[in-house]
């Protein structure tokens, strides 16, 4: 192919010469991406300004006023300089990871800014991390993998998933993926065993750890879909990691800042092997549903209200099973009611529902929660009845079809 020579017209079709034309154009494109790239970060400096606003209205707190703003450093994810009264956020942190993680780390940020204000520097009770950093991360409602010092350093690896695990937990979770292999048998009896005994193996740790004298820590983590809204299996699916999986989980608007958009997220919070669990089973149900109405939808055409309403049907089979682990067992067990996985499972989750460690600190991270509940759903009857008898063969496995959709961290280890 023939360049062009530098008294040759440009392609863009002007008739100047190439080598000046061209140069107009360069820096032309040079000023526009500057320009982005500076309209980006008035933006996203302005959604953190309105976050720190908010959070000093949710808190009632009376902090002095800073500025925030971006560098390019490479030592750290965020830092508080008193002396310049200044909030600095690595782009890194900001282009990299989610929001709930950079606004985790602005709490942390603002936790040194009142610890600052109310403490003596030099002062025999101020350490940068100490006993007065922990009191105000509890004002600040700070979530706990937060609180520590390396939130606030570049090495630090901000996903808990990733973290090294204590042997109890860790021989937990590869009991757990050994389980959910085996519950892809093609004996729906054997399956059905595999799936309640994964959850008896949940519900047992979670009375031990009741009973135990082992300080939980708890996690959040966040699950955006790029949409503005919750669709309503999302939902019906989130009500079900409530109900058996040993999380609570909140519905929140979250800002993204590559698309400087505002999406729908759905938080799961609770001991950290739990929300492992209840995140890998929420990819796995929203993989089944879209799969098997997928399915459905090859031997007829089903309009958006139907596609609707078998998803929730199928979820509600699947609920309804979850319900009943005892016809897992085989009848000829002579064991007493209370030995079984349904008498484990449901004093767990009774336990687990007036779990007051839990409730304390979900008050102090929201304390205006709202338990408002979502509007009624229309459906097509005949649709959700056979979604439901659908639901009840579901088993919890590996995703179906050849393709591991599941995401998570539970089995992609």
């Amino acid at each position: 192919m023939a360049s062009l020579g530098q008294n040759d017209p440009c392609h863009c079709g002007s008739g100047r010469e190439y080598t000046k034309c061209c140069l107009d154009h360069d820096s032309g494109f040079a000023f526009q991406v500057e320009g982005a790239k500076k309209e980006w970060e008035k933006r996203v400096i302005l959604e953190l300004y309105d976050e720190y606003a908010y959070i000093l209205r949710e808190r009632r707190l009376g902090l002095k006023a800073c500025a925030i703003a971006l560098t390019d450093s490479d030592s750290f994810w965020a830092q508080w300089n008193p002396t310049t009264r200044v909030i600095l956020f690595s782009r890194k942190l900001i282009e990299n990871h989610s929001w709930f993680r950079v606004l985790s780390i602005l709490r942390h940020e603002m936790t040194h800014q009142l610890v600052d204000e109310s403490c003596v520097p030099g002062s025999v009770k101020y350490k940068p991390h100490g006993e007065q950093f922990r009191i105000a991360c509890g004002i600040l409602g700070v979530p706990e993998e937060y609180r520590g010092a390396t939130a606030c350093l570049q090495s630090a690896n901000l996903d808990w998933r990733s973290e090294r695990r204590d042997d109890i937990i860790e021989k937990l979770l590869e009991k757990v993926r050994k389980l959910l292999s085996l519950a892809t048998s093609s004996n729906e009896h054997e399956a059905l065993l595999a799936m309640n005994k994964v959850r008896e193996l949940y519900a047992k740790y979670n009375l031990d750890e009741a009973e135990g004298s082992r300080k939980q820590r708890f996690a959040h983590l966040v699950i955006t879909h790029g949409k503005k809204r919750v669709e309503a299996h999302q939902s019906r699916i989130t009500s079900i990691l409530v109900e058996h999986f040993f999380v609570q989980v909140l519905t929140t608007k979250i800002f993204d800042a590559k698309s400087l958009e505002r999406h729908a997220g759905i938080e799961i919070i609770g001991a950290r092997e739990n929300v492992m669990m209840a995140e890998y089973v929420y990819h796995f149900l929203i993989q089944q549903t879209d799969y098997l109405v997928s399915e459905i939808a090859k031997t007829k055409p089903l309009s958006r209200i139907q596609r609707k309403s078998y998803k929730l049907g199928i979820l509600a089979g699947f609920s309804e099973k979850l319900r009943e682990p005892e016809r897992a067992r085989n009848v000829k067990d002579s064991v007493s009611p209370d030995d079984t996985e349904s008498g484990l499972i449901k004093l767990a989750l009774a336990r687990f529902h007036k779990d007051p460690a839990l409730d304390q600190y979900l008050n102090n991270v929201y304390p205006r929660i709202s338990s408002g509940r979502g509007g009624s759903q229309y459906v097509d009857g005949l649709a959700f009845s056979q979604g439901q008898s659908i639901g009840r063969t579901i088993t919890l496995n590996k995703a179906v079809s050849g393709s591991d959709e599941s995401r998570g961290h539970l089995l992609n280890e």
